[in-house]
């Protein structure tokens, strides 16, 4: 991140005194967009809807290496879960999804900001089954595109590779015999 990560106007409004601060969060699942935040009620930003969900929902600090230019990741928990909802949970895959966490502030006049904290993909979701008794949590981990980068390809430079992708494109036909064949430079 280049600069300081918070706008002026979140700073003007924390500088006032009296604000309410809270985390939203937008997790683009396969079958819908899940858009929340750790207050109570519905928020708008940036014309899309929040729906509060108060304490059940928990932002985890966040986890970085010691490079500064290392990937970070956020842990993303939603509590107290009716069986049902985890069992729907377990079918719909968020690995490598898109989602965003946001850090918002609202004044007493009702004047609210908020900044991007991080956008990345999230990963596996993680599942703790407690019963019906209201135990059940999912937690989803946020984590940035620098962990992308980490993370070894599954691409590669072949021809039995590219044919898969690309069903009768034979661009690297030759790649294997130009690999064993001498070049003589400047002859």
């Amino acid at each position: 991140m280049d600069g300081f990560p918070i706008s002026q106007a979140v700073v003007d409004i924390i500088s006032k005194g009296h604000f309410t601060s809270m985390y939203a969060v937008e997790l683009q699942f396969a079958s819908d967009t899940v858009r929340v935040h750790t207050g109570l009620g519905d928020l708008i930003i940036g014309g899309q809807v929040y729906l509060g969900i108060g304490s059940l929902g928990q932002v985890g600090s966040a986890s970085e290496t010691d490079n500064p230019q290392g990937p970070i990741s956020i842990d993303l928990t939603l509590n107290g879960l009716d069986s049902t909802i985890i069992r729907q949970s377990l079918v719909e895959r968020c690995r490598g999804r898109p989602g965003k966490l946001m850090f918002v502030v609202i004044d007493d006049d009702g004047t609210m900001a908020s900044d991007i904290l991080m956008s990345g993909r999230m990963d596996a979701a993680k599942f703790s089954y407690g019963g019906n008794d209201g135990k059940n949590s999912i937690t989803v981990t946020l984590i940035d595109r620098m962990a992308e980068w980490s993370r070894p390809g599954t691409k590669r430079w072949t021809d039995e590779n590219h044919q898969m992708r690309n069903p009768g494109d034979r661009i690297f036909f030759a790649i294997a015999q130009l690999s064993e064949s001498p070049i003589f430079w400047g002859s």
